[in-house]
């Protein structure tokens, strides 16, 4: 070996870890320059170029590696990154299933084919991924923190928070772990916990939309509700595409009597009419389990004082009809619809919503 171009490779080195791959790539040219067959050399410089956003010469590398030596699983790894980067995800997705034909049970492949299955909605296959992956290293948190989430968005809210707290045990100010078990705790209904990860996220991360909105949703769980409304109203104007933010708003707004929550429920449902109904279906159906009664008696409260508000009768024909109660929940369905025709399909979305929910248990 060429005692510069081995000097120059280890500049590059320094320079890469430095955060500076600009001359990273110049120090790894000059020991290719030196030792043209050198693949070593080439891949980093492939990396390199990467780092500083030159996904064509980064291509160009990994393709020369691959011509040169075509079993090599970390040039299909780095090719399947600067593809996705570079918008090619089918390109992209085949890296990746040549780098499994070649090393089926690599941790990082397995990790990597669990991420591009989550962007293709293929849950399951991505859990399978994850756990696979975690057999092959367990203290890998990556893979640990998504397969917590993949888990919590396939309803194992078990195996999420396992997942969660073990992420948090190898690293406790993991912010996407913290986010995850956040998560978790919510749907279980563990607020004051949820409430607590949600302020050790904004530690971390003090403009995170995630933790302002998870904070937002477990104090409406704890009915500090001018408070969640204080969350929700910065991550509405934060993210104003997200459509779970504003049925998260409406739901505080509601409780504190605001007339704009109608407002809040339409724009959700003109975002994303799947999220938004997953938002108020998810907290009808649990205050529905564990606290009818008082939900009731507030519909009706509401509605003693405005006869035209809408959100109550739907909110109380929801409780009715999730109590197995369809008939009453009927009446109030046919005063929504007389009273607001317009939203109609907003109410019949949510009606399918809760009676699939119910039909799960």
């Amino acid at each position: 070996m060429d005692p510069m171009a081995k000097q120059a490779f280890e500049a590059g080195l320094a320079k890469a870890r430095a955060g500076d791959p600009t001359t990273a790539v110049a120090h790894f040219s000059e020991a290719l320059n030196r030792a043209p067959g050198w693949t070593q050399a080439r891949m980093n410089r492939g990396c390199a170029w990467f780092l500083a956003k030159n996904y064509p010469a980064a291509l160009a590398d990994f393709d020369a590696i691959i011509a040169a030596e075509p079993n090599l699983v970390d040039a299909y790894l780095n090719r399947s990154a600067v593809r996705r980067a570079a918008g090619d995800d089918a390109g992209a997705d085949a890296d990746l299933a040549r780098a499994a034909e070649l090393a089926p049970e690599n941790p990082m492949v397995l990790h990597l084919r669990g991420l591009s299955r989550v962007r293709a909605g293929d849950l399951p296959g991505a859990e399978d991924d994850f756990t696979r992956a975690l057999a092959g290293n367990p203290h890998n948190i990556a893979a640990r923190v998504n397969r917590a989430s993949v888990r919590i968005q396939r309803g194992d809210l078990a195996g999420g928070l396992a997942d969660s707290e073990e992420a948090l045990r190898l690293d406790p100010q993991h912010r996407d772990a913290l986010v995850n078990r956040a998560t978790a705790r919510v749907l279980l209904r563990q607020y004051a916990e949820a409430l607590a990860d949600a302020e050790a996220v904004l530690s971390l991360a003090p403009d995170s939309v995630e933790g302002l909105y998870i904070r937002g949703v477990a104090r409406t769980g704890l009915e500090q509700y001018a408070a969640a409304l204080a969350d929700l109203n910065e991550v509405v104007r934060r993210a104003p595409t997200l459509a779970a933010a504003y049925a998260a708003r409406a739901n505080a707004k509601y409780h504190l009597a605001d007339p704009t929550a109608l407002a809040d429920y339409r724009e959700a449902f003109r975002i994303d009419a799947a999220a938004a109904t997953r938002v108020i279906i998810r907290l009808v159906r649990e205050q529905a389990r564990h606290r009818p009664n008082e939900v009731l008696a507030e519909c009706q409260k509401f509605r003693a004082r405005d006869r035209s508000d809408v959100i109550s009768l739907a909110r109380r024909g929801l409780t009715r009809l999730l109590q197995g109660r369809p008939a009453d929940a009927d009446l109030d369905f046919a005063q929504f619809r007389k009273l607001a025709p317009g939203d109609a399909p907003l109410l019949d979305a949510l009606i399918a919503a809760a009676t699939n929910a119910d039909k799960k248990g």
